[in-house]
């Protein structure tokens, strides 16, 4: 079962939205703070980047962490965000230019997950994990929702449909995307939607790893029941492109020996033209190294291809066994992938590339039911929710 609930969203006022949720070129806005001046940014810049600024030192941490908190007290009282007066469920839908994905926005309770009914499939990263974690100790806020996914649910769907059918919508937007929220009070509708969740017997961590692990630290922690923002989308929604790995060797590597223990488990096919080589089918990867791109054909076919890199290049041949840890090794994700990794091969002219053709769905689901644990960044899954659309406050400190 999933333990869904409403809650009291923080959300941007609505004449500033576009402005307080996405980044943009365009010049700064500036609204007054008693004497001084607070440019109208993104609620990303002003509640999330001061915490990732570097070098960390235990005072610039403090000091991010205050800014964060006197921002958001700053953002309600001149109402530039606002909460709910009522908690809600939400449905939530990004519209991009071929493609649309519509889910429920909800919290979900720790719970779930210690009980075994949320199944993850990848390992976090150690130094990801701690971020976050004092990042949600710190401010008592979340910006974004964990991504969960479900088989496909009638009732689930029918109250989807109806609710966007005869409940008016906010919309925020960009040339690149457009956002939608619906917002259920009704209770009877409500407790149709927690009952049709309750009878789902197992729902898929798709994206949040990092903040799961860090909400379920706290948790234990505390000894409290902490719940977690937290977006549901139907597995046939779901989207998962490239995810790739960047080796920074230590020294030198020798093309002709990596060739040679490579030819091992591959057929080495150099790329026509010297195209970089983006996979579209399992048991192929593409390598970069000095300039020169290769396809590389597995030669015992593998359920996994992010695995078989890993177990059998990665930790055997360049000795990265700890991909959690390691510095050496660099995942680059998302629509840009290629575009990446072509610059910092540019840059890190000794790098070593592998991309990767991206898991489905159903290998995401399959490899969390039998408990199989991938390596960190395994999958990049869309949707990505904007930092701010919808905020959970679930401890005010400071």
């Amino acid at each position: 079962m999933a333990t869904i609930q409403p809650f009291r969203a923080l959300r941007p006022n609505s004449f500033y939205a576009d402005q307080l949720v996405f980044p943009g070129d365009e010049q700064v806005f500036f609204f007054g703070i008693g004497e001084k001046e607070h440019p109208l940014l993104p609620l990303k810049a002003q509640l999330e980047a001061p915490a990732r600024l570097r070098p960390e030192t235990a005072h610039s941490q403090e000091k991010a962490y205050h800014d964060i908190r006197e921002a958001l007290k700053c953002l309600l009282r001149l109402e530039r965000v606002k909460q709910d007066a009522q908690p809600g469920i939400y449905i939530y839908e990004i519209v991009h230019r071929n493609y649309r994905q519509t889910g429920i926005w909800a919290l979900t309770s720790i719970r779930d997950f210690f009980d075994g009914r949320i199944r993850l499939h990848e390992q976090t990263l150690a130094d990801s994990e701690r971020r976050i974690c004092n990042y949600r100790k710190h401010t008592g806020l979340e910006g974004s929702p964990v991504l969960l996914t479900y088989q496909p649910d009638i009732t689930i769907n029918r109250v989807i449909a109806e609710t966007c059918a005869n409940t008016r919508k906010s919309t925020v937007g960009n040339r690149k995307s457009l956002h939608r929220i619906w917002k259920i009070e009704d209770s009877e509708t409500l407790l149709k939607l927690q009952d049709a969740f309750s009878r789902i017997e197992t729902v898929y961590m798709a994206d949040g790893h990092h903040r799961l692990a860090s909400t379920a630290c706290l948790a234990l922690e505390s000894g409290t029941d902490e719940y977690i923002s937290s977006l549901y989308i139907a597995s046939d929604q779901l989207r998962i492109i490239e995810y790739y790995r960047l080796v920074l060797p230590d020294t030198a590597v020798n093309e002709v020996d990596l060739f040679s223990r490579l030819s091992e488990l591959f057929t080495i096919i150099p790329s026509e033209g010297n195209l970089p080589v983006k996979p579209h089918s399992a048991n192929i990867l593409g390598i970069c190294i000095h300039s020169k791109w290769h396809e590389l054909h597995a030669k015992s076919p593998a359920a996994l291809d992010v695995v078989l890199l890993q177990d059998e290049v990665l930790a055997k041949i360049f000795r990265i066994s700890d991909p959690r840890n390691d510095t050496r090794l660099k995942c680059i994700g998302g629509e840009k992938a290629m575009e990446e990794t072509l610059a910092l091969l540019r840059a890190e002219p000794s790098a070593i590339a592998f991309t990767l053709c991206p898991m489905t769905v159903q290998q995401l689901i399959s490899a969390a039911d039998a408990g199989q644990i991938l390596p960190p960044k395994s999958t990049w899954i869309d949707p990505k929710v904007p930092y701010g659309l919808l905020m959970y406050q679930h401890n005010t400190v400071g």
